[in-house]
């Protein structure tokens, strides 16, 4: 993904150490205006506004450091705003967040905005999970509920403010130094980070109040950091293509570069985006949680203990962990894994259904389903299985992200051999085998070196830009400029789908190298 150019880091937020002419008989200009002079001196031809709280800070700090104080100045609506006044010099200390809000997970980076690096970052389920899986789910919970939209906002706020704190105390930052924040969301969760009505998005022709979202502080919005700290939304384009995607643009380049790409983000919501830096046309398919390890009885968050890799040979199911703990759960990269690995090891069928006397195979309290690791060998004391369900879950999310990246293609004209670069998106694990996704029908059966897994791009994109006020900028532009494609006005959309329902497309030619393994009878 792309990286800060030499030069460009420039953060939204920034300290900056002001020695301020001292005030005389012969100049009695007022602290507030003594601070603009000398700041228009480092910034001309900006506007300057100060907030109530650093109003309160700035008489004190000047005479306490003997006309010497740190400003912390954060870019504004048409102004640098003045968020904090301190006294002497603490430009060294100055940390911000760059936030990935999804739907089924929340990832927060903790960064130094002086040296433009990340300290540390972690990932934990979305708190909001309680009341729904998907977003449908929340909006009508928000809807329904008296009190629903307000629970939505406190869960996920919670999820923030205690990641927030966990990460502050483990690098010995002290959370009020903690003074801007990036968040990266689909627009439905960005409405319910904020508060904002989100339900008329559910609802035909699925408007959301907004997808330029005002800057705020950290105390309108309810975080844990410091009270004037700047808030700051990536821009989102529609009701279900959101500041992620904008965010994951902006860290992968391909709205500034020639080669025609595919950006597909595997989430709850599925989006997917195609083009170059002519243009960009976008759709979002409800995909589900699967791939997250949301909705599974054993599936988990790609952490240490997850079940990552899986393989069947010799009539045994082995697997590998992330970090080589005894197994907890299976995060996404291995549920992807499990799929191709059972189908080449003939654990299920084409369509999906396991079948019986195959290795690890037992029948479950009512359909069958696959031991991935023994009570004895997990640090649960549990059997970790896969049921028909689980399986069944997997073939739809896998089945909704291709048909969306089909008819994206088709709408425009083009077919999946023409795409140069396929990027794939997500925090469902550390790596992804490229050859298992496309043999399960997941990803396009193209040269693999084509394809190539990014991560979570839309943490990338906001960590971006909060270390640079110009691709700040660049992220709203990006945003104006996508087309949305409604899948569910599309009427090909169900048959793609239902085609899609398949080991690894009722279609084999489109998966010519894998029909051509299969029928071979190549194993793993």
């Amino acid at each position: 993904m792309a990286s800060l150019e030499p030069g460009e880091l420039d953060s939204l937020v920034r300290k900056v150490s002001l020695r301020v002419d001292a005030p005389s008989l012969d100049d009695t200009t007022s602290d507030w205006e003594r601070l603009q002079r000398t700041l228009r001196a480092h910034f001309p031809g900006r506007l300057f506004h100060i907030g109530l709280g650093a109003l309160r800070e700035l008489g004190p700090a000047l005479r306490q450091g003997d006309w010497q104080v740190t400003v912390t100045l954060a870019e504004g609506e048409g102004a640098l705003s003045v968020i904090r006044v301190e006294a002497g010099d603490t430009t060294d200390r100055a940390f911000g967040l760059a936030v990935d809000v999804g739907t089924t997970t929340v990832s927060v980076e903790l960064l130094d905005l002086n040296r433009g690096v990340g300290l540390g970052s972690c990932l934990e389920y979305n708190g909001q999970i309680p009341h729904g899986t998907d977003v449908t789910s929340r909006l009508l919970h928000a809807e329904k509920r008296k009190e629903g939209l307000a629970q939505l906002r406190e869960a996920v706020l919670k999820t923030f403010n205690e990641m927030i704190a966990d990460l502050a105390a483990e690098h010995g930052v002290r959370p009020d130094e903690i003074v801007a924040l990036v968040v990266a969301g689909n627009t439905i969760m960005a409405h319910l980070f904020l508060g904002v009505d989100p339900t008329s998005i559910r609802r035909e022709p699925y408007v959301p109040g907004t997808t330029a979202f005002p800057i705020l502080t950290a105390r309108e919005v309810g975080l844990a950091i410091h009270e004037a700290a700047t808030v700051y939304l990536l821009p989102a384009v529609s009701g279900y293509v959101g500041g992620d995607i904008t965010a994951g643009l902006l860290a992968t380049g391909i709205a500034d570069q020639e080669p025609l790409s595919i950006l597909i983000d595997i989430g709850t919501n599925g989006e997917t985006v195609l083009g170059n830096r002519e243009w960009l046309v976008a759709c979002s398919g409800s995909a589900g949680s699967a791939f997250e390890g949301c909705g599974l009885e054993w599936g988990m968050n790609a952490t240490a203990g997850a079940i990552e890799r899986v393989w069947v040979e010799d009539c045994h199911i082995g697997y590998q962990t992330i970090g080589g703990d005894k197994p907890s759960g299976i995060c996404g990269s291995g549920l992807i894994d499990a799929l191709g690995s059972f189908l080449l090891g003939g654990i299920i069928d084409r369509s999906a259904r396991i079948q019986l006397g195959a290795p690890g195979v037992r029948q479950g309290q009512s359909y069958p389903e696959v031991v991935l690791a023994s009570a004895a060998e997990t640090a649960v004391g549990q059997d970790i299985v896969l049921t028909q369900a689980n399986i069944e879950n997997l073939l739809r999310d896998k089945a909704a992200l291709y048909a969306g990246a089909r008819i994206l293609l088709s709408n425009v004209g083009l077919e999946f051999d023409l795409v140069e670069r396929v990027l794939i998106a997500g925090s469902f694990g550390q790596s992804l085998d490229v050859e298992r996704a496309v043999l399960i029908g997941l990803l396009p059966d193209i040269p693999r070196q084509r394809i190539r897994f990014i991560g979570n791009s839309s943490l990338a994109g906001a960590r971006r830009a909060l270390l640079s006020r110009r691709a700040w900028r660049r992220a709203g532009e990006i945003a104006s400029s996508i087309t949305c494609m409604e899948l569910t006005a599309e009427p090909r959309y169900f048959d793609e789908y239902t085609g899609a329902l398949f080991l690894p497309h009722t279609n084999g030619d489109l998966f010519p190298t894998v029909k051509a393994r299969l029928e071979g009878g190549v194993g793993p």
